[in-house]
């Protein structure tokens, strides 16, 4: 018996060539007439003026202890998605403990309420969920969905991981013996070498500057250390918890009230934000990697952080010069010259501070013309006016990738959480597409010029340094970097 995915088709034979019959005389009836008929499809048809965002109503409540909670009702699928924000991120490892906030946020899983790791994930399975928690640079996040009839009792696991996680000893040496693997094997990918390089490059002491643990602050982990870190960090003020999905948000604050109103209140620790500066001028680090065949490069320099007022026209800078196959750097680098398979231009903006940069891998042959091509892109976009077209383009594509994100209801919580925890304002969803839309040619050339920095530029390059570095030599000062050297310190991390 046929199901809702099987389609049985009698004699398609015959219905096949019964249909080409049909499609044969309509085209041949069709070019009968005459072609003026055809015109319209000589030309592309033009982009309809933006239509309005409109979400469902966002309600905002706060707890006594400082939580704040966010509900988005959506009765499109019987499901109901949780996201849970705390304020405290990689940027918050201690001097010498790198890796502490990661460890943490994936082990609140592991046991908690004197629950077992197993206990917790065939509950959240028998539940029909599924829940992933991870550090981010500035936060961690504890994501959730599960059906509607189940959401009380699952509310109540991720309060009880969140809030009492039992951290087991067996479970932490398990984790720390994954981890020092992962990062043995991340350590073979020359791309996450470049990006972990041009991340100390650029961001020096802080701790924006750290991408991966070291094996003496991984050794140093502990039960103890964990549940401290834990203890000081993961408190109500500061935090969010977003829910999107099938429910009366009345009740659901009501619920999110009882499970999480025993969270006590106790003040976050204000951490001093040093100042960092462009570089000096434009420096070249080649990362020595015997025998390989291509050059894995990333070039940019300090930018904007997230909340900065420019931020929008440094988006749609970002956009024009290597956002997609329709980028300058694309049609440059790979369609025109031939040089690499992919090249883009990305934005890291964080609470504090931000990164420009360019990425892409060469033949070691065209390393240099392909960084000389770059930094070329990088001051056309800052001398000279991108043009209206330029502009049209960059901002429907952006709209529309954002609109797309709001397509689900995880896309709706992880977008309101980063609203929340970088201070973009209670209108951020609504009014982004407007703030895009606003953006004039003039602003565009601004925000490069105030934050694509070619002659502050740091050009990362990891490769074989006898194939490269000659060549390398011609665009400035090399410095050669042996592979240990690449290696971030144990000491890396914030001191408190």
């Amino acid at each position: 018996m046929a199901n809702l995915f099987t389609v049985r088709v009698a004699r398609p034979v015959a219905v096949t060539v019964l249909a080409g019959l049909i499609f044969t005389s309509a085209l041949g009836d069709a070019r009968g007439q005459s072609s003026t008929s055809e015109a319209w499809r000589k030309q592309a048809p033009g982009a309809t003026a933006t239509k309005p965002l409109r979400l469902p109503a966002v309600r905002r409540i706060r707890l006594q202890n400082g939580l704040s909670v966010v509900t988005v009702e959506d009765h499109r699928a019987p499901i109901v998605t949780i996201s849970i924000a705390i304020p405290v991120g990689s940027v918050n490892d201690p001097a010498g403990s790198a890796g502490i906030a990661a460890a943490t946020a994936e082990l609140l899983t592991a046991g908690a309420g004197a629950r077992t790791s197993r206990d917790i994930t065939d509950e959240i399975e028998r539940l029909g969920g599924q829940m992933t928690a991870v550090a981010h640079p500035d936060y961690t996040e504890i994501t959730a969905s599960v059906l509607t009839e189940n959401r009380d009792r699952f509310l109540a696991i991720a309060a009880l991981v969140t809030l009492h996680p039992d951290f087991p000893a067996d479970e932490v040496a398990l984790y720390k013996d994954n981890r020092a693997q992962t990062v043995v094997l991340d350590h073979q990918d020359p791309s996450y070498v470049a990006h972990e390089y041009f991340n100390r490059a650029v961001y020096g002491g802080y701790p924006y500057a750290v991408l991966s643990p070291t094996a003496e602050s991984i050794a140093s982990l502990s039960r103890a250390s964990i549940q401290q870190f834990h203890k000081e960090h993961y408190i109500p003020e500061g935090s969010v918890i977003v829910l999107v999905g099938d429910f009366d948000p009345s009740a659901m604050e009501s619920q999110v009230k009882s499970v999480f109103e025993g969270w006590k209140a106790q003040a976050r620790h204000a951490d001093s934000v040093v100042s960092l500066a462009p570089t000096g001028g434009q420096r070249i680090y080649l990362i020595d990697r015997p025998g390989s065949e291509q050059a894995d490069i990333r070039i940019g320099n300090l930018a904007a952080k997230r909340s900065a007022a420019d931020f929008i026209p440094l988006i749609i800078a970002n956009t024009v010069l290597g956002g997609g196959t329709s980028s300058r750097l694309f049609l440059n680098v790979r369609e025109e010259k031939g040089y690499a398979y992919d090249v883009a231009s990305s934005l890291d903006a964080l609470r504090d501070f931000g990164a420009f940069y360019s990425q892409t891998e060469t033949r070691n042959e065209v390393a240099a013309p392909a960084i000389r091509e770059i930094l070329a892109e990088f001051n056309r976009l800052r001398k000279e006016k991108i043009s209206e077209d330029d502009l049209r383009h960059a901002k429907n594509f952006i709209d529309g990738t954002f609109a797309l994100a709001l397509s689900t209801q995880a896309g709706v919580a992880s977008r309101l959480v980063y609203a929340s925890i970088y201070g973009l304002g209670a209108d951020f969803l609504e009014t982004f597409r407007d703030r895009v839309d606003a953006v004039t040619i003039d602003e565009v050339q601004r925000a490069a010029q105030n934050y694509i920095l070619p002659e502050q530029a740091t050009i990362v390059v990891v490769g074989d340094a006898s194939n490269l570095k000659k060549s390398l030599g011609a665009l400035g000062r090399v410095q050669v970097i042996e592979p240990a050297q690449a290696a971030p310190s144990a000491g890396s991390g914030k001191n408190q």
